[in-house]
C-alpha cells in the first residue's frame, strides 16, 4: 500500500491477537494428551470441536459483517474467544475442554470473518492483493507469537497458565477495539425491514468454484501446520512443549513473511503464481512426511509448509475480485464454513491414521489432495503471468 491506513493497521492487530489465542494450544497438545489420558483420535476431536463451531458460525458471521459496523462483531468475538480459552484453561475434564474449544472458536470466527470482509471490500482493486496479504499476515504473526508464548509460559508454570495469558489478551482487545474501528458495514441497496432473511443466503455463482478449490486446500495446509507438525515434533521427536512452541513459531514466522509479501506476487505476476507456490510447498511437505522420522525431515517439511503462506489469502482475494461488495461478507462466511466442514473430518481422520499407520500414510493422503487441487486450480484461478486477469471494481 502506498500509505498505511489506520483501519487496516488495526485489522492487522486484531487478526494477530486472534491467532495468538487460537494457536496457543498447539505446543500443549502432548501435555494435554497426557493430562487427560487421550488417544490421538480423541485429541483430534479438539480440532473437530473448532471446525464444528466454525461450520455453525461462519455464515452468520458473514451476514453480520455485511450488516453491522465492523467493531461490533470484533468486540463480541473477542469476548467469546477469551471466555472459551479461559474455560479450556480451567477445565476439570475432557468434556469441558471440548466445550471451551467450541466457544472460543465461535468468538474467533466473528473476529476473523469481519476483519477479512472489511479488508477485501475496502481495499482498492489494483492493490487488493497487497492490502489483503499485509493485513492477513497478522494471522501468521500471531501464529508465530502464540506457540512460543504458550511454550515459554508452560515451561515456567504449567499448561493451564499458558492458556490463561492469551485469554486475557483477547479480552483486552475486545475492550480496546470499540473506540478504534469506526467504519460501517458495506452498503446494501435492498430494504432493511428485517435484519436477516433467507434471501441473505443467496450467493453469486462465481463464488462456488472458489469455495470448492479452497476445500481441497484446507485439509493438507491446515492439517500440516496445526496438527501434523506439532505432533511430529512433540510425539515423534519427543521435544518438550517449549521446544515445540519455538519450532512451530519459527515456521509461522517464515509463513508470516511470505504471506506479507504474497500480495506483491499476486498483483504483479498473477493470482495463479501464488496458488502454485502454495500447492508445491504443501505437496513437498506431504512427500517428506512419508520418510522415516528425523529432525532433518521435520525442518524441511516445516520450511516447505511455510511456503503455503504465499497463497494463504488467495481465496479471500479472489472473492474480493469477483464478488460485489454487498455479498463479500456472506461469501466469505460460506467459504470459511465449507473449510470448517473439511476440518471437521480432517482432524479425527489424521488422528486415526496416526494411531493405525503413522505419519507415512498421512503424507500420502495429503500429497494426493494437493495434486488434485493443482489440477482444479488451473481452471478456477486462471490468472497466471502469461494470461493475466486484471481485477475490476465491482458494484456494491
Amino acid at each position: 500500500m502506498a500509505r498505511p491506513r489506520a483501519d487496516f493497521v488495526t485489522m492487522f492487530a486484531v487478526l494477530a491477537v486472534t491467532a495468538v489465542v487460537a494457536t496457543s494450544p498447539g505446543p500443549l497438545l502432548v501435555v494435554i494428551r497426557d493430562e487427560f489420558g487421550l488417544s490421538f483420535a480423541q485429541l483430534g476431536l479438539i480440532f473437530s470441536a473448532q471446525a464444528l463451531a466454525g461450520m455453525l458460525t461462519n455464515i452468520p458471521a458473514g451476514m453480520v459483517a455485511d450488516r453491522l459496523p465492523t467493531r461490533v462483531p470484533i468486540a463480541a468475538g473477542g469476548l467469546g474467544l477469551g471466555a472459551g480459552t479461559l474455560l479450556m484453561a480451567l477445565a476439570p475434564g475432557y468434556p469441558v475442554l471440548l466445550a471451551g474449544s467450541l466457544v472460543g472458536t465461535v468468538g474467533a470466527t466473528f473476529m476473523i470473518t469481519s476483519g477479512i470482509a472489511y479488508t477485501v471490500s475496502q481495499a482498492d482493486p489494483e492493490q487488493r492483493g497487497r492490502a489483503t496479504s499485509r493485513v492477513m499476515s497478522g494471522v501468521q504473526v500471531g501464529a508465530f507469537i502464540g506457540p512460543a508464548l504458550a511454550g515459554v509460559v508452560a515451561a515456567a508454570f504449567d499448561w493451564r497458565a499458558a492458556l490463561i495469558v492469551p485469554a486475557v489478551l483477547s479480552l483486552c482487545v475486545a475492550a480496546a477495539v470499540l473506540p478504534v474501528i469506526r467504519g460501517g458495514a458495506p452498503a446494501r441497496s435492498e430494504p432493511r425491514s428485517r435484519m436477516f432473511s433467507l434471501n441473505d443466503l443467496r450467493l453469486p455463482r462465481v463464488v462456488w468454484p472458489i469455495i470448492a478449490l479452497a476445500m481441497l486446500l484446507t485439509g493438507p495446509v491446515i492439517g500440516q501446520s496445526r496438527v501434523i507438525l506439532p505432533l511430529y515434533a512433540g510425539e515423534g521427536l519427543e521435544f518438550t512443549p517449549a521446544v515445540v512452541g519455538v519450532a512451530i513459531s519459527a515456521m509461522s514466522a517464515a509463513r508470516a513473511v511470505l504471506t506479507f509479501v504474497s500480495g506483491n506476487l499476486m498483483d504483479r505476476a498473477g493470482r495463479g503464481s501464488a496458488f502454485y507456490a502454495m500447492v508445491l510447498g504443501a505437496f513437498g511437505a506431504a512427500v517428506l512426511l512419508t520418510l522415516p522420522l528425523g529432525l532433518g525431515v521435520f525442518i524441511a517439511a516445516g520450511a516447505l509448509s511455510a511456503v503455503t503462506g504465499l497463497g494463504a489469502v488467495l481465496p479471500s482475494v479472489l472473492i474480493g475480485d469477483r464478488v460485489p461488495k454487498a455479498y463479500v461478507g456472506r461469501s466469505l462466511g460460506v467459504l470459511l464454513t465449507m473449510g470448517s466442514v473439511v476440518q471437521l473430518g480432517v482432524a479425527p481422520a489424521v488422528g486415526f491414521l496416526l494411531d493405525v499407520q503413522g505419519y507415512q500414510l498421512v503424507g500420502i493422503a495429503m500429497a494426493v489432495l494437493m495434486g488434485l487441487a493443482g489440477i482444479v486450480g488451473w481452471r478456477v484461478v486462471g490468472d497466471l503471468p502469461w494470461r493475466r486477469r486484471a481485477p475490476v471494481e465491482l458494484p456494491a
